[in-house]
């Protein structure tokens, strides 16, 4: 069972101005690794409760699991400093 990505347009932005390469080929080989498996994040707690996130190096995508849609939504892509805000 495989599931898909959806990256808010927020999200999506981020990673097209990534310039830097081995960065951007991180983020993308990691998120491919969602589709098989969604949970490979930790689950947030309190305010951010519901969502996950996963971490390529000094960055962070917060996430959704939508399983009755096989999706997985990525909400927020970011460096770690700003991403939880």
């Amino acid at each position: 069972m495989s599931f898909r990505i959806l990256l808010a347009p927020k999200s999506q932005k981020f990673l097209d101005k990534l310039k830097n390469k081995e960065d951007k080929n991180r983020i993308e080989k990691k998120l491919k690794d969602l589709m098989i498996n969604p949970e490979l994040g930790k689950p947030l707690t309190g305010k951010l409760a519901g969502l996950w996130s996963l971490r390529f190096g000094k960055f962070r995508a917060l996430y959704q699991i939508r399983k009755s849609e096989l999706l997985v939504l990525i909400l927020k892509l970011g460096h770690r400093k700003n991403v939880y805000d």
